[in-house]
This record gives C-alpha cells, structure tokens and sequence, in this order.
C-alpha cells in the first residue's frame, strides 16, 4: 500500500445503512473499489447517496479506508431533470473541491453527468487523473451526444490513463484497452472442484435440459425481449431448457405477461436482483449464459460464467468475439435475430461438440480477468505514467 490518496468520481448510487456502513447494489464497482483500495492509503468516493430501504439488494464496504462524499442523486430525460442537473452543478463542484484538496490522484468513472463538468473541474486544478470509459467505445446509431462528447474529450483532453473496452488496435498512448472484472482469483479456485465435475459429466453424458441463464436490467438495450421469443420457438420444437432471467427494471410486467400469455412458467423463471452469493449459486445451477445486447462496452456477465463454467452465447458486438475467441470459449449470434439465436441454441442442444474442452478454454481465460490483475494493472500503469 502507498502513502497515495485516491478520489473517485461516480454516478453509482449509493445509500447508508442506520449501522453506518456505505453500500450499493452495484456489487461489481464496489468490489472493483476495494481492489483500488489495497493499493492507496485512503480512498474517497464521491457519488450520489440515496436513503436506504430493505427492499435494496444490498453489498457494503468492508474496507476500512473508504470515505464516501455525497452529492445529490439527479438525473432523467425530462426538462425538469435538466434544470436540476444544471441547478445541481455547483454542489457537485463544492464536492470536486474536498476531493482535490484531500487526495493525490482522481480517478473519473465515465461516461456520465457528473464527470462532464468534473473533467473540466479537475483539468483547470492540473490534478493527476485517470480514467475509464465503460460505455461503447466504437460510435453507434443512436448513441446520447453526451456519450460521444465525452469520449472525445478523453481521446484528445484528458491528462492522464484511459481504460476503453475495445479491441481496436489503437495509437493514442494514453488510451488502454481493459476489462471489467467482478472476481478475485480466490473465487476462481473456489470454483474449480464443481468446474471440474461439470466437465466431467460432459464427457460421460449428454445435456438433456439446456439450462440458460440472462443477467441484467430488464430494459429495452439488454434485449431480453429476444430471448423470451428465441425460448418460445425451442419450445415449440420440442427443446428441453430453462431460462432464468436475473434483475428487475420497467419491462419487468411485460416479461411476466409473456411468459403467462404462452404458458412458459415451467421453463422461464423471473427471479429478481440477486447478491453476489446468491448469484454464485444461480450460475453453479445452470450451463449457459445467454446475453443479447442491442449496445454494450464490455459484458462482465459473460466473463462471470467462464469463473464457474458457463459457456456463453452473446449477441455479435464487437467485445463478443474477443470473449469467445471466434468459437473456441463460446458462442455468438445475430442481434437481432431470433432466428439466428434459436439455431445455435438447437446446433447446441443436439450436436453438443467438444462443449468440456470449450468450458476450459474458458476458465483458462477467466484467470486472466481476476480484479486483482485488475486493480495491479490500473496502478502500476498510473505510477508510472506520472512517475511517482
């Protein structure tokens, strides 16, 4: 651990729990956190703090030398939300002011409304930053002008490190391809006696159920919609699966009208947000992680499925191929097509080639993207780009 001071500036909300501990449902980014935190003597948070409830699906910090700096929680598409952003703007800059002055380095989590004016705030204070972008990192159709602002603000402003999901070769020194971890290398050991029989079974017997699972906000870009339609034609052709779909969000009534309207509630379940552990148990109790995105940075669902030996069928994004390596740790599919994801699903069902060595192609690749290797790359490579 250095004598360093990190701030970090994100939009993941957060609440305190009346024992006050800092928490949030997003358990990847504070696990994420706490691996920063093992390098730096003290880390402060600023981020928007709601009041906590007990229907929250909560994660808490367990490291001692986290510090949360509270801004309010805005944001929205309506004009109000707008006027509130902009009303918003000088207690968020009273916030960027504590961070400045209590820490050595900032750490800028983009894209999002809180870091526009924070990158200007902090390029003005000359402060030695990093950053990571986890949106897309190629421009889309119908990408948020705020989206494709702030990435170009980060290609050719920016002062310090920049982590994109991408797997363009790219020539801008400061800019790193990365990853976004959600496991630690004791998890993938945890793992390796039940990866090791699933294996097993695989090369003893074949799969009778094609057991899926999907992970993620139940809204319009996860596309969720695409695999409840792709299950529906397995089932009409006599395919054994079950689908559980992990998560809430506003199309949440629509997924359970469908799954009623067509009698599918012996084979799709609905479960809800889960904690981590119980999401471990969810993912050691199926064989696929199905995932189809219309947009996505990096799918840490995926990589979460190689640690416990999961093969996945994503939607062909650009990230998509450098996950399953073309075929050789997974499969992929036509966005948006359900017509191609029903054919791999069945070539899947009924050849179910070489399925035992692809999931240990998989579990090779999951060492690889392990939060500490993580954490030990952002750091390392921060160091020594302001050559402290």
């Amino acid at each position: 651990m250095s004598k360093l001071r990190l701030g970090i500036i994100s939009d993941c909300i957060h609440f305190q729990h009346p024992n006050g501990k800092f928490g949030t449902e997003t358990h990847i980014l504070l696990h994420q956190i706490e691996a920063l935190a093992f390098y730096f003597s003290e880390v402060i948070l600023c981020c928007p703090v709601v009041a906590f409830d007990d229907k929250k699906v909560a994660t808490f910090y367990s490291a001692n030398n986290i510090k949360i700096i509270a801004v309010p929680n805005v944001g929205g598409n309506a004009i109000t939300d707008k006027l509130k952003l902009f009303s918003t703007i000088p207690k968020w800059c009273k916030a960027f002011k504590k961070v400045n002055n209590q820490t050595d380095i900032v750490y800028q989590r983009f894209p999002n409304n809180l870091n526009i004016p924070g990158f200007f705030y902090f390029k003005l204070k000359g402060k030695k930053t990093f950053a990571t972008y986890t949106g897309t990192w190629k421009p889309y159709k119908s990408e948020p002008i705020t989206y494709s602002f702030q990435r170009w603000l980060l290609k050719h402003f920016f002062r310090g490190p920049v982590w994109a999901y991408t797997d363009e070769i790219i020539s801008n020194s400061r800019i790193h391809a990365g990853f976004s971890p959600s496991y630690t290398k004791n998890v993938w050991n945890e793992e390796t006696l039940q990866v090791e029989q699933r294996i097993k079974k695989l090369e003893t017997e074949k799969l009778s159920v094609l057991k899926l699972i999907t992970v993620g906000a139940l809204v319009a870009n996860k596309n969720q919609q695409l695999i409840l339609n792709a299950c529906l034609q397995l089932k009409k052709n006599n395919i054994d699966f079950t689908l559980t779909i992990v998560g809430d969000g506003i199309l949440k009534k629509q997924y359970q009208n469908f799954i009623q309207q067509y009698q599918l509630q012996q084979q799709i379940f609905l479960v809800g947000k889960k904690t981590s552990q119980e999401l471990r148990e969810l993912y050691r109790a199926n064989d696929f992680v199905v995932q189809a995105p219309i947009n996505e940075g990096f799918g840490k669902v995926p990589i979460e499925g190689f640690f416990h030996g999961l093969i996945p069928i994503l939607s062909n994004l650009t990230m998509a191929t450098v996950m399953t390596e073309n075929g050789k740790r997974g499969f992929t599919f036509n966005a948006n097509s359900e017509e191609d994801l029903v054919m791999v699903l069945t070539s899947i069902f009924t050849q179910q080639n070489n399925l035992s060595n692809i999931i240990g192609e998989g579990r090779n690749y999951a060492i690889s993207q392990t939060l500490e290797g993580w954490a030990a790359d952002y750091y390392n490579t921060v160091i020594t780009y302001y050559g402290l």
